[in-house]
């Protein structure tokens, strides 16, 4: 982060006494949105501004402002707005800018520094729309014409279409960005203008890529759900993407278990289940791991965060003690919303052949889903109740599996569907109906 800071200083400083130009003030064409005090002297002596300096050595709101309204016009005696023969800031400050602010935003987004990209994307943009709109004087105006109703010039308009095209097909917002850009400019009628520039924006970075919010999330293997499941997803049922080996907990788990379990994974959530050959108070044969699925009964499903916080307030017995009293919901939150992890647990030797009473603190009846439910009816169930874990559930109550978001995302429902594809060239469409998918469960992660 030092690197940096030195480095973009550096630059901009030796470029503001290099490329930066002195310009004459025109305090009768400031708006009154410009103060004096935002336009920065430099190298430059008496009523000049270096151009330069000014948009670099400033904050970038006050950048945005004078891309904006900075504008040196002249009235003639009948009191109409002349273009100057002089452009308040030089074209080729305006592109070593542009380049400069593109390079430096790319590397501190790259470096996850949190330097802000909304507010730089505005003025990058701002800064190449103003170069348009001197590319668009120099083409179709000629020098100090007066501005007329079918011949005006205003640079801070171009410099508001390029903000908002640019922030436009970065981010992919169409309708919330008209209404922060309206309410920004306090002028409704720029709406439609900019509304067409951000859905042209949009349709063009379309074409290429998805926005940079949708890259960033994918990168990182966030698990966040599109807002429909994939068109493929109506041929693939809940059985073939569900996550088959999965750890589960019985109603009275050991403490050693438990820890050894919570170490061993990085799972959210974990199925309460139950032998029908096995006492439901014991904790033998039950090995926490789902490999056989036959006789295992659902009873619940608990969660990480507060299966951590019963180890960490201790809140286990021996197996020959009776159940302690039920903790209060205020206790069994009171590390919410940083709730402890299994390594900020310590607990005794002696502790780890003590039971946990997890059966009184879970949920009693999760969501559950057959193995034979179509995608879209699993992914409507997310989307629309915000789950996070949906248990697979057969016929005669056994758990199969369990879904999470990870397995709902397209890639892996893409990935699923050509493997079905495959083995339905192979072994008919029938191989695979009633069959659960062939599938890696280790190379998922939830």
């Amino acid at each position: 982060v030092l690197l940096v800071g030195i480095f973009l200083s550096s630059a901009c400083f030796t470029l503001s006494n290099t490329v930066g130009t002195c310009t004459h003030w025109n305090l009768t064409g400031l708006d009154p949105v410009i103060s004096k005090d935002m336009l920065q002297h430099g190298n430059c002596s008496g009523d000049l501004y270096n151009d330069y300096m000014t948009l670099a050595f400033t904050s970038q709101e006050n950048s945005i402002k004078l891309l904006f309204h900075h504008f040196n016009h002249s009235v003639n005696d009948e009191g109409h707005l002349l273009v100057p023969s002089t452009p308040t800031y030089q074209p080729l400050t305006l592109v070593i800018i542009f380049v400069t602010l593109f390079l430096a935003a790319c590397w501190t987004y790259g470096i996850g520094v949190p330097s802000g990209l909304f507010v730089p994307s505005l003025l990058i943009g701002a800064v190449y729309g103003r170069l348009c709109g001197y590319i668009y004087q120099m083409i179709f105006i000629s020098d100090h014409t007066e501005a007329s109703q079918s011949n005006s010039f205003y640079p801070g308009t171009y410099s508001l279409i390029g903000a908002a095209a640019f922030l436009g097909g970065v981010v992919r917002m169409t309708i919330s960005l008209t209404v922060i850009l309206i309410e920004t400019t306090r002028n409704v009628s720029y709406g439609l203008p900019i509304m067409l520039t951000l859905m042209v924006a949009k349709w063009v970075g379309d074409l290429f890529n998805r926005g940079l919010y949708d890259i960033h999330i994918e990168l990182k293997h966030w698990p966040l759900l599109e807002w429909e499941a994939d068109p493929t997803a109506e041929r693939i049922a809940a059985a073939d993407i569900m996550q088959t080996k999965l750890e589960w907990l019985c109603p009275t788990p050991t403490v050693g278990r438990i820890v050894e379990i919570l170490k061993r994974t990085k799972h959210s959530a974990f199925p309460v289940c139950v032998y029908t050959s096995c006492s439901q108070h014991s904790d033998d044969g039950c090995d926490g791991t789902l490999h056989n699925r036959s006789h295992l009964k659902l009873v619940g499903l608990i969660l990480r965060s507060q299966v951590v916080t019963l180890l960490k307030l201790e809140h286990f017995r021996k197996i020959s003690d009776p159940k302690l009293p039920l903790l209060s919901y205020g206790a069994l939150t009171q590390f919410y919303p940083k709730h402890p992890d299994i390594d900020d647990v310590t607990l005794e030797f002696d502790q780890q052949n003590h039971v946990v009473d997890v059966d009184l603190y879970m949920n009693p009846s999760p969501y559950t889903v057959s193995p034979l439910s179509p995608i879209t009816k699993v992914f409507t169930f997310f989307r629309s109740l915000g789950l996070r874990h949906l248990v697979v559930v057969n016929n005669r109550g056994e758990v199969d599996g369990i879904i999470t978001r990870a397995e709902l995302q397209e890639h892996n429902i893409d990935r699923v569907f050509r493997e079905k594809e495959q083995c339905d060239l192979v072994f008919g469409n029938t191989a695979t109906s009633h069959a659960y998918s062939i599938q890696d469960p280790s190379s998922r992660v939830r």
